[in-house]
Protein backbone atom coordinates (compact mmCIF):
# COMPACT_ATOMS: atom_id res chain seq x y z
CA UNK A 1 0.00 0.00 0.00
CA UNK A 2 2.61 2.55 0.48
CA UNK A 3 4.76 1.85 -2.65
CA UNK A 4 1.46 3.58 -4.08
CA UNK A 5 2.30 6.49 -3.12
CA UNK A 6 -1.07 7.43 -2.40
CA UNK A 7 -2.37 8.61 1.42
CA UNK A 8 -3.54 6.50 3.64
CA UNK A 9 -7.09 7.57 3.32
CA UNK A 10 -6.63 6.46 -0.30
CA UNK A 11 -6.06 2.94 0.72
CA UNK A 12 -9.35 1.56 0.55
CA UNK A 13 -9.61 2.43 -3.16
CA UNK A 14 -6.29 1.06 -3.58
CA UNK A 15 -7.67 -2.73 -2.11
CA UNK A 16 -10.63 -2.00 -4.30
CA UNK A 17 -8.55 -1.77 -7.59
CA UNK A 18 -6.56 -4.57 -6.51
CA UNK A 19 -9.51 -6.56 -6.13
CA UNK A 20 -10.63 -6.00 -9.60
CA UNK A 21 -7.15 -6.41 -11.21
CA UNK A 22 -6.49 -10.12 -9.23
CA UNK A 23 -10.06 -10.74 -10.51
CA UNK A 24 -9.98 -10.25 -14.08
CA UNK A 25 -6.52 -11.76 -14.15
CA UNK A 26 -7.92 -14.63 -12.42
CA UNK A 27 -10.70 -15.03 -15.11
CA UNK A 28 -8.28 -14.52 -17.80
CA UNK A 29 -6.17 -17.35 -17.07
CA UNK A 30 -8.91 -19.42 -15.74
CA UNK A 31 -8.22 -19.61 -11.86
CA UNK A 32 -12.09 -18.23 -11.61
CA UNK A 33 -14.40 -20.31 -13.73
CA UNK A 34 -16.86 -18.13 -15.00
CA UNK A 35 -18.99 -16.31 -18.14
CA UNK A 36 -19.77 -12.83 -19.20
CA UNK A 37 -22.36 -12.40 -17.32
CA UNK A 38 -19.98 -12.86 -14.35
CA UNK A 39 -17.55 -10.47 -15.19
CA UNK A 40 -20.15 -7.64 -16.22
CA UNK A 41 -21.91 -8.62 -12.08
CA UNK A 42 -18.69 -8.15 -10.49
CA UNK A 43 -17.43 -4.89 -12.71
CA UNK A 44 -21.26 -3.33 -11.66
CA UNK A 45 -20.22 -4.24 -7.98
CA UNK A 46 -16.94 -2.88 -8.21
CA UNK A 47 -18.24 0.37 -9.20
CA UNK A 48 -21.46 0.23 -7.29
CA UNK A 49 -18.92 -0.26 -4.03
CA UNK A 50 -16.54 2.43 -5.57
CA UNK A 51 -19.43 4.62 -5.86
CA UNK A 52 -20.59 4.14 -1.80
CA UNK A 53 -16.56 4.88 -0.94
CA UNK A 54 -17.37 8.65 -2.18
CA UNK A 55 -21.16 8.55 -0.04
CA UNK A 56 -19.62 7.62 3.34
CA UNK A 57 -18.08 11.25 4.09
CA UNK A 58 -21.67 12.79 2.43
CA UNK A 59 -23.44 10.85 4.89
CA UNK A 60 -21.15 11.59 7.67
CA UNK A 61 -21.36 15.41 6.93
CA UNK A 62 -25.19 15.36 6.74
CA UNK A 63 -27.02 18.48 6.06
CA UNK A 64 -27.80 21.34 8.55
CA UNK A 65 -31.30 21.47 9.89
CA UNK A 66 -33.57 24.25 8.92
CA UNK A 67 -34.16 25.32 12.26
CA UNK A 68 -30.86 26.62 12.89
CA UNK A 69 -30.62 28.80 9.81
CA UNK A 70 -34.06 30.36 11.25
CA UNK A 71 -32.19 30.99 15.01
CA UNK A 72 -29.81 32.23 13.39
CA UNK A 73 -31.62 34.91 11.00
CA UNK A 74 -33.34 36.12 14.29
CA UNK A 75 -29.98 36.41 16.22
CA UNK A 76 -28.36 38.28 13.37
CA UNK A 77 -31.52 40.28 12.80
CA UNK A 78 -31.63 41.13 16.31
CA UNK A 79 -27.49 42.05 16.86
CA UNK A 80 -27.91 44.20 13.88
CA UNK A 81 -31.30 45.92 15.19
CA UNK A 82 -29.49 46.72 18.81
CA UNK A 83 -26.04 47.44 17.92
CA UNK A 84 -26.40 51.19 17.45
CA UNK A 85 -27.79 51.19 20.94
CA UNK A 86 -24.89 48.93 22.37
CA UNK A 87 -22.22 50.78 20.66
CA UNK A 88 -23.29 54.47 21.00
CA UNK A 89 -22.13 54.80 24.77
CA UNK A 90 -18.88 53.57 23.83
CA UNK A 91 -18.06 55.19 20.27
CA UNK A 92 -20.27 58.29 20.12
CA UNK A 93 -20.73 59.30 16.43
CA UNK A 94 -18.10 56.18 15.46
CA UNK A 95 -20.82 53.76 16.27
CA UNK A 96 -22.71 54.88 13.03
CA UNK A 97 -19.96 52.87 10.70
CA UNK A 98 -19.03 50.24 12.88
CA UNK A 99 -22.89 49.62 13.04
CA UNK A 100 -22.76 49.43 9.04
CA UNK A 101 -19.41 47.25 9.02
CA UNK A 102 -21.21 44.70 11.60
CA UNK A 103 -24.21 44.74 9.32
CA UNK A 104 -22.49 43.73 6.17
CA UNK A 105 -20.69 41.16 7.55
CA UNK A 106 -23.01 39.70 9.62
CA UNK A 107 -25.87 39.52 7.33
CA UNK A 108 -23.60 38.50 4.34
CA UNK A 109 -22.60 35.58 6.44
CA UNK A 110 -26.28 34.58 7.13
CA UNK A 111 -26.83 34.77 2.98
CA UNK A 112 -23.79 32.28 3.04
CA UNK A 113 -25.32 29.92 5.39
CA UNK A 114 -29.03 29.90 3.46
CA UNK A 115 -27.11 29.26 0.42
CA UNK A 116 -26.06 25.94 1.72
CA UNK A 117 -29.63 24.97 2.16
CA UNK A 118 -30.50 25.46 -1.72
CA UNK A 119 -26.82 24.77 -3.12
CA UNK A 120 -27.59 23.75 -6.80
CA UNK A 121 -29.92 26.68 -6.86
CA UNK A 122 -33.57 25.17 -7.22
CA UNK A 123 -35.24 28.09 -4.90
CA UNK A 124 -32.34 30.62 -4.45
CA UNK A 125 -30.62 33.16 -6.13
CA UNK A 126 -28.59 31.53 -8.49
CA UNK A 127 -25.47 33.70 -7.49
CA UNK A 128 -24.88 31.84 -4.40
CA UNK A 129 -25.20 28.94 -6.15
CA UNK A 130 -22.66 25.53 -6.42
CA UNK A 131 -21.28 25.60 -9.69
CA UNK A 132 -21.49 22.27 -10.56
CA UNK A 133 -18.56 21.94 -13.18
CA UNK A 134 -16.56 23.17 -10.64
CA UNK A 135 -17.61 20.98 -8.10
CA UNK A 136 -17.28 17.78 -9.94
CA UNK A 137 -13.38 18.86 -11.31
CA UNK A 138 -12.45 19.65 -7.85
CA UNK A 139 -14.03 15.88 -7.02
CA UNK A 140 -12.12 14.42 -9.94
CA UNK A 141 -8.88 16.46 -9.45
CA UNK A 142 -6.39 13.70 -8.77
CA UNK A 143 -9.38 10.40 -9.52
CA UNK A 144 -6.75 9.60 -12.79
CA UNK A 145 -3.60 9.44 -10.93
CA UNK A 146 -5.57 7.44 -7.62
CA UNK A 147 -6.60 4.85 -9.74
CA UNK A 148 -3.78 4.55 -12.13
CA UNK A 149 -1.33 4.66 -9.53
CA UNK A 150 -3.18 2.36 -6.97
CA UNK A 151 -3.27 -0.46 -9.88
CA UNK A 152 0.35 -0.15 -11.32
CA UNK A 153 1.46 -1.24 -7.90
CA UNK A 154 0.22 -5.25 -6.70
CA UNK A 155 1.03 -7.23 -4.21
CA UNK A 156 3.05 -10.32 -5.31
CA UNK A 157 5.52 -11.78 -6.96
CA UNK A 158 3.85 -13.49 -10.00
CA UNK A 159 1.49 -11.05 -11.51
CA UNK A 160 2.33 -8.46 -14.39
CA UNK A 161 0.27 -5.20 -14.82
CA UNK A 162 -0.06 -3.58 -17.84
CA UNK A 163 -0.76 -0.50 -16.00
CA UNK A 164 2.41 0.27 -15.57
CA UNK A 165 3.05 0.76 -19.23
CA UNK A 166 -0.19 2.41 -20.14
CA UNK A 167 0.51 5.02 -17.61
CA UNK A 168 4.14 5.61 -18.72
CA UNK A 169 2.75 6.24 -22.33
CA UNK A 170 -0.02 9.07 -21.05
CA UNK A 171 2.74 10.74 -19.39
CA UNK A 172 5.28 10.99 -21.94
Amino acid sequence: LVKTGLTSSQYAYVLLVWVGLYAMDGMRDGTLCCDSGFEENLLRQLTALRGEYFNIDDFRAGRMPLAYVQLMQILIDSLVVLAPFALYPELGSLSIPMTALLTLFFKGLLELSKSFLDPFGVEGNAGQNIRVDVLVSELNYGANSRWVRAGAVLPGDNFESTLPTKMESTTS
